[in-house]
Parts: C-alpha cells; structure tokens; sequence
C-alpha cells in the first residue's frame, strides 16, 4: 500500500525543521532542517518551501504520498513584536446613544506592542439612522485610506446580534481593495472595546499575512503536491488558508502550541507538563485529562478576545549561559546563541579552554561565563553541557564527552571545586527557575505530582527536564524525537474552533445549538464525526458560555488493523493506570474505540492507621492512550435511553453545598468513540441537556459510562 504522510513544518527563531510522519503507523520517517528566512524577499515563505523540498528529496517522497501539510508560524508574533504591522481605518456605525458608544469604544488609538513598537489607527463614524448609503461608506474608506490605513475594522455595538451591517462595510473595502475585518467575525461576545481591539490587531496582519499564504501556497502547488495547506493556531489546532486569510490573529503564539499539540497527539500525554526546551527560553504548558490549559491573550497589558494555551516561558533552557566570577549565582537569561558563542557540548576538537567573562549586551552584567581560546571567547559553558557531565544526555544533546568534560574542568578549577559538583550547580539554578512554574500551574489546576508526568520537548530537554522533575519528585520522560517534536506537532494538529457568546441566562436550547455551531464547524474543516469531541462551558461571573471543538481528519482505528492491543493488554494498561492487580479490575465497557476501567483500591492514611476505599476509573482508546483517569469517582455503565434519569439521580447525590450555593459534582460522559466532559457547565439542567444530546445519537444496544466525581 502507498503510505499516507503528513508533513509538519515548524518556523522557529533560528531554524526552519519538516517532518514527515506516516499516520497509519505514526512513526517520523523523515526530518529536514533550514535557517529561517527571515531576511528573503518572501519571508519565512521560503525557508516553509526550502524545508519542505529538502524533506522531500532526503526522504524520497512522492508528492502523491502526501495528505496533508501544516505549519506553524511566527509571523504573526514577530510583527507585533517589531511593530511590522499596517495602519488600520475603523469605521464604527450606530446611532443614537449605541452611537456614541460606537464612537468612544470603537476609538482605541494607538496600540503600544512593547519594546516601542505601535500599532496606529484612524476613526470614522457612519450614522445609520437612515440606513446604509454606499457612496458616504465608500467616501469614508477612502479617507481612512487617505491617512494611511491599509486594512480597515467595522465596529458596531451589538454586531454580535446582527452582523449584516458590518460585513457590508467590509464587502465595501474589500471592493476597494483593502482587506477587511468586521469585529463580529472575531469573537460573539458583547463588548465592543476589547472587540475592536481584538479586530484592529487581526487587521493589521492582514496584507502580509495574506501575501505570505499566497506565496506559500503557490510554492506547495508548484511541487506537485494537493494535499491541503494547513497552518497552526495558538490554541494548538490547525486551519486551513481560507480561515487564515480571514483571521491571521489566530496563529500567534503558534510556535508554543506546535509542541503543546505534538504531546497530546504524538506523545499522548493524558495528565503531565509539558516542558519544551529550546537554546534561550523553555516554554512549560499543563495537562490535565488530555486537555491543555488556556486563558486569554494581552497585548500591551490589554486583553483581547483571542483564547490561547496558557503556556509559560522562562528564561533559561539549553544554551543558557551561567554567571559568577568566584562562584556560580544564576543561569540565563542570556545564551549561547545571544551571546555569539559555540556550545561545548558539540565541538569536534579537543581544544584547551580558559576561563573568560562576557558581557552579551549592553547593559547586561559582565560575569556571564564563556570559554575562550587562544585568548578570546568563543564557547559557552551551558546546562546542555552539565547534563552530559552527569550522565544525563542521552540522545540529541549528547556531544563530545572529551570536549565537555575539558570545558567544565577548567572553569571548576577557577571556582575552586571539580567539574561534577559544577555541573550539578548549573542544572540546580537552572531547574530553580523551572520548578516554580511548574509548581503554580500544579497548584493553580489542583493536580498531585505524583499524578502527573513531566515530558521534555526541544533540543535543549535532556539539559532541564531530568533535574527538575527529579527535583520535584515526580516521574518524567523524554519526547520521541525531542528536537523536531514541534514540527510533528504541526503536523498531527488537531482540528479546532471555539464559539462564544454572551449569553445571561444560557437555555438548554441555548448550550445544545452552540455545541452544534462548534461541532459543524469542526465537522466542515474535515474532522470525522466520530472523532469529534465538544466542550462546553458555562461562565457565570463574566456571563460568557463556550464550546470548544476538536477532532481529527479521521479515525485511525480504520487505518491500524491487526496492529492494536489485545483486550488483555489493554486490562494489563488499565490495571497499571489504576495502581491495581489484574485481578481487582472491572471493564465498564470493553466494546467500540474506547474502553472504560474501575476498580477498589484500599489507600492508607494516618501513617497506615486506617484504609479509606476509593474507586479509581480510567478510560483507554483502542490504541492503549489513556483518554481519562481520576483517583476516585462514581461509575456506572447505562444504555442512551437511561442516562438522562441515572445522571439527574447521580447530581442529586453527590452535589455540595458552597458559599455560592450548590457546587455540581464534575461528570464525563465516555461513549463508545468520544469523552463528553460536562464538567463546565453550572446547573443541573444545563448539565442534563447537554448528556442528552450527546447521547440522542447512540444505538439502544450501545452503553455509555457516566463517571462522576464530587468536587473538593
């Protein structure tokens, strides 16, 4: 059979890398490297295109081997950060006081991006009393033109409601060959400052954001693939180039969210920390029941209506440079690469070092460690470096042991003491700044070490990721393919959409048709049915309700065959999952794609004085990648036609009481290829509603599990 390969592009600082991964047996068979280009007159376009032939050619692909390819991209961040952005025209309709409130909140002036870089804007009014007239819009576009505004916003107050009059303002620019953005299109939620804002930010990418989809496209057209072009949202989905050119705001902070989504669909990470580790910086995002953590993008301190994975930089990673000159006091945030400097850990010759200090930029302190040969500095003394010395560089990170074990001899005799104990010294400043982040987002998610894994991704993993997860006692592991595991998150991207609105008191009418909108529009990018998943949230304080998306182009229990688990290796998973014997485990369900598991488990407390009896549950697809687990919860397997009267009973039993009144218990639904999580919802009939939904499509002969656990 032809192998069907994905092809994943990952646009970094530095380096361009593609994958090719083969989704029938989800294993790489191919990876490419190039300088990013960022200096070539069609941008990152052509190192996407220079990694993606060289791929091609190294790997010995046949275009027609290829389904579909996706890549992330920096440009988005990278233009706010430098201030590439274009000028953009807002012209706010209304009348009356909706008006005047069109009029003050639609005016958000000038944009500071930081590092002094701004975004400006220009401001008409159009009062729409008299309805639209398209000569006075036209006239008004023009004069936004005028003053230098490329792209144009059309900001109406509760546009959310009516869109129409908003996206004729932007058939008007468009018409007139100014790329448009009605605020609508962004986000359904009330609030029209923080709406514009979000719109004006995504219309100032607009002209070369659509000049590079174009160029990329055309590239990839040329090679003689037709597989798709997909590109990486900062929520760690993909979309195609249509929604792209639409809303390039989506693909900020993409690079982070590539890694993010590699652990989910690569290294299938159900609970753990993601920590991907690059040369100057390592990004920490949490996982919790195969879900990424989110929250909402800022720029300049201003909130905008963009939801992106809450991911967390730090300054220190692989290349990070210590500093001290009679002893070691910090690692980073300065690097090998800022600094100009060759790692240690990956040169050829035995060379004799000396001890130097730098001085990386100006302003910096000037006791930041280097290597100097012949007089002048020309290594790095790094964390990459200290993993090899003790032992802990096993696959991409380890270099030269002569090289390494020269370079930190001869600053360990400086700092009066040997090179091991200065390994360990470097890895333990630099896993300080690690453990804290870590730390908080267990804390802040209610999650037990013990319970969660810690993952390194990155090139720079091995140098961070085993100190500090030994550090904070928990169990960790390497990614497969660490160095590229970015670019194979591009290319396993799952599908993903949100919908919000503002809605005061949500119906169930209300949660039932936005869990349709969301799931349609997954469905309609290409996700098979069956893989899609639905979440929906109810936010009380802020008056918002969510439905989050997901799924994949299809489900790879057709595609696998002979090559999954046994149901006896999939009880042996489970039962190892549970921290049970074989024996005491109980199948809930052992039919259809995902399998649900039980058991008692007698936990000791009070130093062993007495055993409190808890009922763990975990659901595992297919392939053995555990979909779900909770140390305690209360499980029962029903037919569709009885889930809406066992769920009611269920809530009244195990529903609490808080200050803000009853606190539902949290419910996951586990059907026979999908996890319904109803955990977000904040009244019973909501939660009721929506387990009825999910299950209106089920066969009488299939079960659904319902696994509910009273909340802390």
């Amino acid at each position: 059979m032809q192998r069907r390969l994905k092809i994943g592009i990952d646009v970094g600082g530095t380096f361009t890398h593609a994958v090719a991964v083969d989704v029938d047996a989800m294993e790489l068979v191919g990876k490419a490297v190039v300088p990013t280009t960022h200096h070539a007159d069609e941008g990152v376009a052509r190192g996407v295109v220079q990694s993606m032939e060289k791929l091609l050619a190294e790997a010995r692909i046949a275009p027609e081997e290829v389904v579909l390819i996706a890549h992330s991209t920096t440009q988005a961040t990278n233009a706010l950060l430098e201030g590439d952005v274009a000028k953009v025209g807002v012209l706010a309709l209304g009348t009356g006081a909706q008006g005047l409130r069109a009029r003050q909140e639609a005016n958000v002036g000038v944009l500071e991006l930081g590092g002094g870089a701004r975004l400006f804007t220009a401001i008409r009014f159009f009062d729409t009393a008299g309805g639209l007239d398209d000569a006075r819009l036209r006239a008004l576009l023009e004069e936004l033109r005028g003053e230098g505004c490329q792209a144009i916003v059309a900001a109406e107050a509760f546009s959310v409601d009516d869109p129409r009059r908003e996206e004729r303002v932007c058939q008007l620019a468009r018409e007139l060959g100014l790329p448009a953005t009605p605020t609508s299109a962004l986000s359904q939620l009330y609030g029209l400052r923080m709406r514009t804002l979000t719109a004006v930010v995504n219309a100032s990418m607009l002209p070369k954001m659509v000049e590079t989809a174009e160029r990329t496209a055309q590239a990839v057209a040329q090679s003689g693939i037709r597989a798709p072009l997909m590109v990486m949202r900062s929520d760690g989905g993909i979309m195609d180039l249509a929604a792209m050119r639409e809303r390039p705001i989506l693909t900020m902070l993409s690079g982070p969210a590539a890694g993010v989504a590699a652990a989910l669909m690569y290294e299938r990470i159900t609970n753990g920390v993601f920590v991907e580790v690059g040369g100057t910086s390592s990004d920490i995002c949490l996982i919790k029941n195969g879900r990424p953590q989110v929250q909402h993008a800022q720029i300049g301190g201003r909130r905008l209506f963009l939801r992106t994975l809450d991911v967390r930089t730090v300054g220190v990673a692989g290349g990070s440079l210590p500093r001290g000159r009679t002893k070691l006091v910090d690692v980073g945030p300065r690097s090998a690469h800022i600094a100009g400097l060759k790692y240690e850990t990956f040169e050829q010759a035995t060379l004799e070092f000396t001890l130097a200090h730098v001085q990386p930029k100006k302003g910096d302190p000037d006791d930041y460690i280097a290597l100097a040969t012949n007089g002048k500095a020309t290594h790095a003394l790094t964390p990459t470096g200290a993993a090899n010395v003790l032992g802990l560089a096993q696959g991409y990170s380890r270099g030269n042991a002569a090289s390494v074990q020269r370079a930190f001899e001869c600053v360990a005799r400086a700092l009066s003491t040997d090179a091991k104990s200065l390994a360990t010294r470097v890895l333990e400043l630099a896993a300080k700044k690690v453990a804290p982040v870590v730390k908080a987002l267990l804390v802040e998610n209610k999650a037990k070490p013990a319970e969660f894994v810690m993952v390194g991704g990155g090139g720079g993993a091995e140098a961070i990721v085993p100190f500090t997860a030994r550090g904070l006692g928990m169990e960790h592991r390497i990614a497969r393919h660490a160095e590229v595991i970015s670019a194979i998150g591009v290319a396993l991207g799952i599908l993903q959409d949100t919908v919000e609105r503002t809605l005061l008191s949500p119906s169930e009418s209300d949660l039932v048709a936005l869990r349709k909108e969301a799931f349609e529009r997954v469905l309609r990018m290409g996700a098979d049915a069956a893989s899609i998943e639905v979440h929906v949230e109810v936010d009380r304080k802020d008056k918002r309700v969510r439905a989050t998306a997901r799924g994949t182009p299809q489900m790879r229990s057709r595609e696998l065959g002979g090559a999954l688990p046994s149901d006896a290796q999939l009880a042996a998973l489970a039962a190892k999952t549970l921290g049970v014997d074989t024996s005491a485990l109980q199948a809930l369900r052992t039919g259809g794609w995902l399998r649900a598991y039980t058991a008692e488990k007698r936990v000791p407390v009070l130093l062993g004085l007495l055993k409190l009896v808890r009922t763990p549950v975990c659901a595992l697809d297919a392939e053995g990648i555990v979909r779900f687990a909770t140390d305690d919860a209360h499980c029962v397997a029903v037919p569709p036609a009885e889930v809406e009267s066992t769920l009611s009973a269920l809530l009244e039993r195990f529903s609490s009481w808080g200050d803000g009144g009853v606190v539902l218990p949290e419910v996951q639904l586990v059907k026979p290829t999908q996890i319904a999580d109803l955990s977000g919802l904040a009244e019973a009939q909501q939660l009721v509603a929506l387990a009825r939904a999910e299950s209106a499509a089920l066969g009488a002969d299939e079960r659904v599990v319902l696994v509910v656990r009273r909340r802390d």
